[in-house]
């Protein structure tokens, strides 16, 4: 029987974030999901039951652009789990406009939490990982981190950085034991657009589930530090 790993997933309870749990959840594992909103963690807590045991789930309420917050949750784990073997880095906001409609506080709100809160999160649990002398830290990028588009400047800003920051990490860390990846989803079905005026066909978009299986195939840890798994149909 493996052992149970520990993993953090952030922006976890809905699309891409909350499959992900299902999918570690199924395969024998412990989480921490976690949003700004404690109702919706305990709501995804009641989803997840059917999936592993409630106390392999620990439901958290945080905002991944404060460090605080990244500080509470990376010791509420250890606390609960005594480890981390898995930070996915998920959580992400989307604006659909042109660079001189975008307000600065839309461009913080972006940039916040796509690449921001991914860096405090890593920098949170790299010293752990350090002494523990092994871990996975999975960055969720984009299609979109590697090839622009109009009207998307600061999501493709975003993760342009969560590409740059994955691989200087993957550089700095290398001799540690943790492996550092990227996963570039192109296209999914979520709510992350929705009322952005962005306007994609359903069946030509990926699954939240399909994402996540892939997320969940890169944490088996098989590649080496700094690889990216670009994601389509």
């Amino acid at each position: 029987m493996k052992p149970k790993r520990s993993v953090i997933i952030t922006g976890s309870t809905r699309g891409i974030g909350f499959q992900t749990a299902i999918k570690f959840l199924a395969g024998g594992d412990r989480v921490v999901i976690f949003c700004r909103h404690r109702r919706h963690a305990e709501s995804a807590v009641r989803r997840l039951r059917a999936y592993g045991a409630e106390e392999d789930i620990l439901a958290l309420a945080g905002d991944v652009r404060r460090q605080k917050d990244a500080e509470r949750i990376v010791d509420l784990c250890l606390e609960r789990f005594g480890g981390i073997d898995v930070l996915i880095n998920n959580a992400g906001v989307f604006i659909y406009k042109t660079v001189e409609e975008t307000g600065e506080r839309q461009w913080d709100a972006v940039i916040g939490t796509n690449l921001k809160g991914t860096f405090l999160f890593t920098r949170q649990v790299v010293p752990v990982m350090k002494r523990q002398k092994s871990g996975i830290i999975i960055n969720i990028s984009s299609a979109l981190g590697v090839e622009a588009e109009a009207k998307l400047s600061a999501y493709c800003a975003s993760k342009f950085g969560v590409m740059g920051l994955t691989r200087a990490v993957a550089d700095e860390t290398a001799e540690s034991g943790i492996l550092v990846y990227a996963v570039l989803p192109w296209a999914v079905n979520t709510t992350l657009g929705a009322g952005s005026g962005l306007e994609l066909d359903p069946s030509q978009l990926l699954t939240p589930e399909y994402v996540a299986g892939r997320i969940f195939e890169a944490a088996r840890g098989r590649r080496k530090t700094g690889a990216l798994f670009e994601v389509h149909s």
